[in-house]
């Protein structure tokens, strides 16, 4: 959903928190740049300003009635996402130049685009925050995803709003505020599933444009949250470089004994390909388990066993030879 990392400086176009637009389609990351997006800032009107946020619309009544929806709830999403991170204050930042140098100052600006796809920022303290105003019941959650990556940046410790952690965690953390925004996680653990559940619980390479991963964080973070008992604070204040790092933080397990346990338990839900995921897009707590369909086997899984194998030949070739070499074992090596 962002542009750039914590430096503030842009790279050149926005990560989206993509979803379908009222018309159908999807905006790509790389049509929104610092330049054009400052645009918005200078056209735009303020509707209302909070302790924390300044909210503007486009003029339209789209952007009117988001913007209104937003002032309506955006104080109270800000409490909660503070007490998530553990109650700490977001850095004062600075103002920027709308080319290069990215604005991290406070207040938020929230701004309406409705070319955004969904919403974005350019990096991950960008405190100029672009949604979709359309439809409007959706646009305090994506205040909120945005929202949330600023307290990652904040917290600094290993969420990356860039990629699988910490765009995962952007988007659980917005549907528990309005879960009107379920609608776009829910296809994304959907197709995850469908695909072959890959597991990007303990690789983070996957970026934040990656919907199969996006689904598969969502879901993860639904089961150390409601089938583990973790509460928000717990998981978004222990951080870690991958959904992994975090759950053997929080359990003291091995990550690869989690995501096992978190395949057999969606296993006992899913039928012809699909979960039978509610629409709230959490299916936990899930009281049995059971044997994962093509589970097991991913490109990492296939490489970490013949790495294993290979390993245990050496040892055992290097065992024969120094019992040949002592003479143990008759006959030449």
């Amino acid at each position: 959903m962002t542009a750039g990392r914590s430096t503030g400086r842009s790279s050149g176009g926005a990560r989206v928190l993509l979803r379908a637009t009222p018309a159908g389609r999807k905006v790509r990351a790389e049509q929104h740049t610092l330049a054009q997006s400052s645009q918005l800032l200078a056209s735009e009107t303020v509707v209302g300003q909070t302790a924390h946020f300044v909210v503007y619309t486009d003029g339209m009544a789209e952007g009117t009635m988001a913007a209104q929806a937003v002032l309506a709830a955006c104080e109270a999403d800000f409490m909660a996402m503070q007490v998530w991170f553990g109650g700490i204050h977001l850095p004062p930042g600075q103002d920027g130049d709308d080319q290069t140098i990215v604005r991290t100052a406070q207040p938020l600006y929230v701004l309406m685009d409705p070319n955004a796809g969904g919403a974005y920022h350019y990096s991950s303290a960008g405190a100029n925050l672009y949604i979709e105003p359309a439809p409007a019941n959706q646009a305090s959650a994506l205040v909120v995803a945005e929202v949330v990556e600023v307290f990652e940046a904040a917290i600094n410790n290993g969420w990356d709003c860039g990629h699988t952690n910490g765009e995962a965690l952007s988007r659980v953390l917005a549907v528990e505020r309005n879960t009107n925004l379920a609608s776009v996680t829910v296809p994304t653990e959907q197709s995850w599933w469908r695909n072959g559940h890959e597991d990007y619980v303990n690789a983070n390479s996957a970026t934040d444009q990656n919907e199969d991963a996006n689904g598969c964080g969502a879901l993860f973070l639904s089961y150390l949250h409601t089938q583990l008992g973790f509460s928000w604070t717990q998981i978004a204040t222990t951080g870690g470089n991958s959904l992994g790092d975090t759950y053997q933080k929080l359990t003291g397990k091995d990550s690869q004994v989690g995501f096992q346990d978190f395949l057999g338990r969606l296993a006992t839900i899913a039928q012809g390909g699909q979960l039978n995921v509610p629409s709230s897009g959490n299916p936990f707590p899930i009281r049995s388990t059971a044997s994962v369909p093509g589970g097991g086997l991913t490109t990492a899984r296939i490489i970490e066993i013949v790495v294993a194998v290979a390993a245990i030949v050496v040892i055992v070739v290097a065992v024969v030879a120094i019992l040949v070499v002592l003479g143990l074992v008759p006959g030449k090596f």
